[in-house]
């Protein structure tokens, strides 16, 4: 009988014990710093006779962005950045009329999810101006690029 009436109180203090729910802890606000570099790499090729100025460009983390240990921006997370400048190739151009493509990072996602707005210097590409070929401007996947936090900002991490 008592190992009965033992048995039965675990399995119920075992029952509302998994009932109960415990809350998460708290998340802690993290500030990162405005200038905090950011590693990138364009995740798709662009082509200069194909794009518009305004068009989206997708980039690549390269690697975290930690604050005391804490990943703020994870690597593998979406940046995105604009076309903003372009000039197509063409086969009656002057010399000085090499196709160009201007591309600058905006922002990219932080762990909590809200986005982050970064500044960079613009990627430039021209393309082959050789005399009888006009070739467009290409960025190719892969190509790395550096962005920096444009202002301070509270994570959530």
């Amino acid at each position: 009988m008592k190992t009965t009436l033992f048995s039965a109180i675990i399995f119920l203090a075992t029952s509302l014990m998994s009932f109960t729910s415990v809350a998460p802890a708290s998340n802690m606000l993290i500030t990162l710093r405005a200038g905090t570099a950011v590693s990138l790499s364009l995740n798709e090729q662009v082509n200069a006779d194909k794009v518009e100025i305004g068009n989206t460009v997708e980039f690549l983390v390269r690697s975290n962005v930690t604050v005391n240990g804490q990943v703020l921006i994870a690597a593998g997370s979406i940046a995105e950045g604009m076309v903003k400048d372009v000039v197509k190739s063409c086969n009656k151009c002057k010399a000085d009329g090499c196709s160009k493509l201007v591309i600058a990072v905006e922002t990219v996602q932080a762990v909590d999810g809200q986005n982050i707005y970064l500044r960079s210097v613009p990627l430039t590409v021209s393309g082959d101006c050789c005399c009888k070929k006009k070739l467009a401007a290409v960025a190719n996947i892969g190509t790395k690029i550096s962005a920096r936090v444009q202002n301070d900002v509270k994570i959530n991490a």
